[in-house]
């Protein structure tokens, strides 16, 4: 069988991440194009993928790199127009999280795809995560029991030069909560369940960027466990980057420098559990060719990013008005970064 061809749109800084993955996998996939408005951006890259065609202009692109699938790594605002558009040029889709800025978007984005009889993944990367994907194996032989508590947070130190679109809500739709937090919600909502309420509060530094660039996050799960996210995009320093910490009836799981599982069965005391080496983006990669190849749904299709970009949607809200913001929203509204 021939390897799936794949044009990569957008050559900023997850795109490295996107390459290495499709380096990684080159028996499976081949990425035949990069297309950026900045050609400097799209030569770099393209020399990482072995020579693939050089684009600038999108519409080009789609008319003439005859690739299968594309990888959409663009600022979030560009999500929905660029897949829409791909769709109806009959083009599979992988794209990076949120899936969109609000819920028109992503349901136009679903509506596209289906009509077209094209994938659209999501790449929330971190369910294709090896140490994660052993957490979900653990949950589900009930290793800990019935989830009671669940936390994750999101520590990095958000740096980004003036202009860059992160720093603007118009293009990103808000700050750490989308940009980052929306990781770790997803992830709860894959290992624990899905969310029914949220309540949020959000610090500012315009200094960085015009969004929010701290959250804290109260959920309560459908199965009425109860948990929290903090993203944090104002560390200077951290004993961890991501931290995952679990309550059980039966035992407590984290990941602070490795994975760890408590249960009677190890006497209550924390014990280290292996994890198969492996990269999220390679892992993420592979999933969306085999689900293109042998017409699967995808683990994170449009509706699971649909699903938590409503959970961010319920933070930006719950924020604004003080309230606890219960799920499915109602009515749909743009991201203002919290404010």
């Amino acid at each position: 069988m021939s390897r799936l061809t794949v044009g990569l749109v957008g050559c900023g800084g997850i795109s490295r991440a996107h390459a290495r993955g499709y380096r990684a996998l080159r028996d499976l996939v081949r990425v035949t194009a990069v297309c950026d408005p900045d050609r400097a951006r799209a030569e770099e890259r393209a020399r990482d993928l072995e020579g693939a065609q050089i684009f600038t202009d999108y519409d080009e692109f789609l008319a003439h790199a005859g690739v299968d699938a594309v990888d959409l790594c663009l600022p979030h605002a560009l999500h929905a127009p660029a897949a829409i558009q791909a769709a109806q040029a009959g083009k599979h889709i992988l794209v990076e999280k949120p899936i969109a800025t609000t819920l028109a978007e992503a349901d136009a984005m679903i509506a596209a795809a289906r009509a077209a009889g094209v994938t659209l993944m999501v790449a929330h990367n971190q369910r294709y995560d090896p140490l994660y994907q052993t957490v979900k194996r653990l949950l589900e032989e009930e290793a800990l029991g019935p989830i009671l508590c669940a936390r994750a947070d999101h520590n990095q130190d958000f740096q980004r030069p003036p202009g860059h679109w992160l720093r603007e809500n118009r293009l990103a739709g808000g700050g750490v909560v989308i940009g980052s937090g929306i990781h770790r919600l997803d992830l709860l909502r894959w290992l624990v369940g899905e969310i029914t309420a949220v309540a949020s509060f959000q610090t500012y530094q315009p200094a960085r960027l015009e969004g929010e660039v701290a959250a804290v996050l109260s959920l309560q799960f459908a199965n009425g466990s109860v948990g929290e996210v903090v993203a944090n995009w104002a560390v200077r320093r951290s004993p961890w980057g991501e931290l995952l910490f679990l309550t059980g009836e039966r035992g407590v799981l984290h990941n602070v420098g490795g994975l760890f599982l408590a249960t009677p069965e190890t006497n209550g005391a924390f014990q280290a559990v292996p994890v198969p080496p492996g990269d999220s983006f390679a892992e993420e990669i592979r999933h969306f060719v085999q689900c293109v190849t042998e017409g699967r749904t995808p683990l994170t299709d449009g509706l699971e990013g649909r699903r938590s970009l409503e959970v961010c949607l319920a933070a930006y809200r719950s924020a604004r008005t003080g309230q606890v913001v219960r799920l499915p929203l109602a009515g749909d509204e743009p991201l203002e970064g919290g404010r």
